[in-house]
């Protein structure tokens, strides 16, 4: 049995604080505390034995970060979502078009996650988006480069970059009992910004993270 170190709060650690942490342990030493530091998208560690875990959740509790130690089988598993591709809105229902013109609706209300990002990918940088559904309504994938944003109508701007983050606002507008991502949130800001991750991994850890996050407040 496999577990990995989570954080409590998603922020990024300080390297000094890590690298002290990991001394605890001979197999930690060789850990780049900086890589660690850089990739903390939520999981700090995957792939311990229990009594590394308890060990380095211990140390890095006594360096003020604040850890989790879960079982790698009971963290989220991202399965294929369905693609995106042109979107309508409505009241009640958000209906969303896949590459056939076929559509899915969506109720506002089943939306539980809304995460979104300039996400580094095969030395590209794509904007993309994902919606989360209530427990086994799955999740649908955008890719912001191959949406069409006819829903905007006046609002649609030659940027897509403009576009992407206006259907960003337009679905976290409609659904604010869905958790958000960074990325999210950046893009919720005024102004809104795109939130960069440096890898597809590092935007899929956050992902993981955040719905361990939502699952544990709703169990609580």
């Amino acid at each position: 049995m496999k577990y990995a170190i989570l954080q409590k709060e998603l922020v990024v650690p300080e390297v000094e604080r890590l690298k002290r942490a990991f001394s605890v342990w001979p197999e930690f030493r060789g850990i780049d505390a900086q890589t660690s530091a850089n990739d903390a998208y939520g999981i700090l560690l995957r792939g311990l034995e229990a009594g590394q875990a308890a060990l380095l959740q211990e140390a890095l509790s006594k360096e003020a970060i604040d850890t989790a130690v879960v079982e790698e089988s009971n963290l989220p598993v991202l399965t294929p979502g369905r693609v995106g591709r042109k979107a309508e809105f409505d009241d009640n229902h958000l209906t969303l078009y896949d590459p056939m013109q076929r559509p899915s609706r969506v109720p506002w209300k089943e939306i539980i996650f809304i995460a979104a990002g300039l996400v580094r990918a095969r030395e590209q940088q794509q904007l993309m988006l994902e919606i989360f559904l209530r427990a086994g309504g799955g999740r649908f994938s955008i890719d912001g480069g191959e949406f069409a944003y006819d829903h905007l109508g006046p609002r649609l701007s030659e940027d897509r970059a403009v576009n992407f983050v206006s259907l960003v606002q337009d679905i976290v507008q409609r659904a604010p009992q869905a958790g958000l991502s960074r990325g999210t949130c950046a893009a919720c800001k005024k102004p809104p910004e795109l939130f960069p991750y440096p890898s597809k991994q590092a935007f899929n850890e956050e992902l993981v993270w955040m719905l361990w996050r939502i699952g544990q407040s709703a169990t609580q």
